[in-house]
Parts: C-alpha cells; structure tokens; sequence
C-alpha cells in the first residue's frame, strides 16, 4: 500500500509537469506558425518523450526532500538531473538540434531560468525558517 501511496504522488506530479510542458510546446508552435494555422497537435512519439521527460522531473523533485543530504548538495543535483532531462528532452524531441551551440544556448538559458529561480525559492526560504526563529526568547547560559 505505501509504495501504491508513493507511486500516486510521483504519478500526480510528474501529470503536472506533463500539463505544463504540453502547453508550453503548444504555445510555442502557435507563437511559430507562420501559415497562419490555429491549431498544432503533436505526434505521438514526442507525448511519449514529454511523458517520459514528466516522470524524470517528478523523481527529480524528490532528490529535494532527502535530509540526508546538504541543501547545497541536493539543489546540485535536482540541478543536473534537471538538466539531463532537458537535454534529453531538446535533443529527442526537437531532432534537428544537430548544433551544438543551439543546444548549449538552450541548456543555458534554462540554467539561468533555473538559478533564478531557485535563488527566488531559496530566499523565501531563509526569510521564513528566519520568522520561526525570531519568536523565541534567548536565554543566555552563562551568566556573568
């Protein structure tokens, strides 16, 4: 049963990364029709790398959660598991990425992405355990 318990979470998040990257695709094939067509589906094989690419970002996000690691540690390696997904993800999908250089300013502008935003989640982070840690009173040990 837990296994059933922990498979469903991965499955509900690896959905939403799915949802999100169907319709950033989407959007972006609408914002680069240039016959003027309104609507673009995608082929079944790419569903399948986009699913497989959700999956691997819903396992990624548990590297986050092990307290076994240093928090620097863990952000290091959702890093490049983030990166090797979409590395992946650019060089299965979009097939003609046969330059090298395309695909390194891809990978680089999703790394910037990705440092903004971890640095903005970081922060509020360390500005909440910051709020928790101010309630209390100090009392010093040693008195003089």
């Amino acid at each position: 049963m837990k296994f059933l318990q922990w498979a469903g979470k991965r499955l509900v998040r690896a959905c939403i990364y799915f949802t999100a990257a169907q319709l950033f695709i989407t959007a972006m094939f609408q914002l680069s029709a240039k016959d003027g067509s309104q609507g673009h589906f995608l082929m079944f094989d790419i569903e399948i790398v986009l699913l497989g690419f959700s999956i691997v970002m819903a396992l990624a996000q548990d590297i986050l959660s092990v307290r076994q690691l240093s928090l620097p540690i863990r952000v290091l390696l959702h890093f490049l598991s983030t990166m090797l997904a979409l590395f992946l993800l650019f060089r299965i999908v979009t097939g003609q990425i046969t330059n090298v250089t395309r695909l390194v300013y891809l990978l680089a502008g999703a790394a910037f992405i990705y440092a903004v935003t971890a640095a903005v989640v970081l922060i509020v982070r360390a500005v909440r355990r910051g709020h928790k840690t101010d309630d209390k009173e100090y009392t010093p040990m040693f008195k003089k």
